[in-house]
């Protein structure tokens, strides 16, 4: 009989180990993309102050904190930061832009990819409910720039032309999908207007 109690008790300390870990990572999460959103803020305000010359928050937002800037798409209510690369620390923390493709409100393609992940972020777990015609807007310290979607779709992982440079300005957002299977990727294209 005593060993099915040790034997029950040890289950129960690892079932909250689990889910306290799993809990303290998404906390973890939460705080660092607050932190990313307030450090781009002070990066805009600063840069409206001095009359967009570069200050020192700029260059603290810019190493200290790798944001970009600001995606904002109201059809699924997301804010997210977005930072300068797709790493995979990038990527538990914000959506990440492409290092290699236009940066936003530029000519070419603007690509950024964000997990639909329960442990880490969810910040385009709502992607597949855009449409044609729904805005998509980016905020840098360069400007605000408004994205309308023309086009949704679903790719093979190895389908990475959709990367590729284009003529207009265009915004690329890559996820996976199915949500927890993750054998595709769900592509979502949108124009500058």
């Amino acid at each position: 009989m005593k060993k099915k109690n040790l034997f029950g008790t040890i289950l129960m300390i690892a079932g909250f180990t689990i889910i306290a870990a799993a809990g303290s990572m998404r906390l973890w999460a939460d705080y660092k993309q607050k932190s990313m959103l307030d450090t781009f803020q002070t990066t805009l305000q600063a840069a409206d102050t001095n009359q967009g010359a570069s200050t020192g928050a700029e260059a603290s937002a810019d190493t200290d904190e790798n944001v970009l800037g600001v995606i904002e798409i109201p059809k699924i209510e997301l804010t997210a930061a977005i930072g300068k690369d797709v790493s995979t620390e990038t990527l538990k923390y914000s959506v990440g832009h492409f290092e290699g493709t236009a940066l936003p409100g530029e000519k070419g393609n603007c690509s950024i990819a964000g997990h639909r992940s329960y442990t880490y972020s969810e910040f385009f777990n709502r992607l597949d409910e855009l449409t044609a015609g729904d805005e998509i807007t980016i905020k840098t310290s360069k400007g605000s720039f408004r994205y309308v979607v023309y086009d949704k779709f679903v790719v093979e992982p190895s389908h990475v032309e959709v990367l590729d440079a284009t003529e207009d300005a265009t915004l690329t957002l890559v996820t996976c999908t199915p949500i927890r299977v993750a054998t595709h990727r769900l592509i979502v294209k949108a124009r500058l207007q």
